[in-house]
């Protein structure tokens, strides 16, 4: 059996006295779709936090590809491979689509600020393969993004910003990708497509870990489903698996369930 893409071992995160991510381990293979539920506050972001040192975890261990990145900063966690979207979409809503996703590339250009000043003749080359890739980045979300392409980030619609906040994510070409909510506040057009994106990149190569609340997503597109409450991973499994978990259930609707 290969080894994992990313192994996450004994992680922990304490705010005061409250354990947000208490002594949690997974492993997620490469080019899989896990999903990690859980009720609010269950910790889900806190762990997608500390798996990208928005958060420093006091204790645990965390590798992607056998290489030990516990304690690399944020930038070096994207330049080793990870990049994310966020509970709260965070983008530069002064600047325009292609911008926020020219951003999204700078682990993977050469460019520096001398390089910049002067403007050589690799780095105009450089800038329009850069351009081109957005197009081609952009282009996964049909005519949503592509069109709009010298608009403002603060013109679009909810829908618009999440979508570019997945393309900015994508620029850096991550080995894993994180994504936090991805249909939160969507209709269910607007999800499905969300669902297909995520499936068309699986097919891709694309190793995702997804944070959701809308459980047709999650039973649709996982491969597996990590389920988390109080901080802690209380299940694990397929998702028909977590559907008939008794714990999880109770998890979910406050009171004892009887095992099927």
């Amino acid at each position: 059996m290969s080894a994992p893409l990313l192994e996450v071992r004994n992680l922990r995160k304490t705010f005061g006295g409250l354990t947000a991510v208490n002594d949690v381990s997974l492993t997620v293979g490469a080019g899989e779709v896990v999903s990690v539920i859980g009720p609010n506050g269950a910790g889900k972001t806190t762990l997608f936090n500390c798996l990208t040192k928005f958060e420093i975890p006091e204790e645990g261990h965390v590798t992607l590809e056998g290489r030990d990145i516990t304690h690399l900063p944020t930038h070096a966690i994207n330049e080793a491979g990870i990049a994310r979207t966020f509970q709260q979409i965070r983008l530069f809503l002064n600047l325009t689509i292609m911008e926020n996703v020219l951003i999204g590339m700078h682990a993977r250009t050469r460019t520096d600020l001398l390089g910049a000043l002067l403007r050589p003749r690799w780095v105009i080359e450089e800038e329009r393969a850069a351009e081109e890739r957005v197009k081609e980045i952009v282009a996964r979300f049909q005519n949503r993004l592509l069109p709009r392409l010298d608009q403002k980030a603060s013109v679009l619609s909810y829908a618009n910003r999440r979508r570019l906040e997945i393309a900015r994510a994508l620029a850096s070409d991550p080995r894993l990708l994180l994504l936090d909510e991805p249909a939160a506040g969507m209709n269910p057009h607007e999800t499905q497509l969300v669902t297909d994106l995520i499936g068309q990149l699986r097919s891709e190569g694309y190793t995702i870990i997804l944070i959701e609340h809308d459980m047709r997503v999650v039973m649709t597109i996982s491969d597996r489903v990590v389920v988390m409450d109080h901080g802690a991973k209380i299940a694990e499994g397929t998702p028909r698996e977590i559907q008939r978990n008794a714990q999880v259930l109770e998890a979910y609707m406050g009171r004892k369930v009887e095992d099927a």
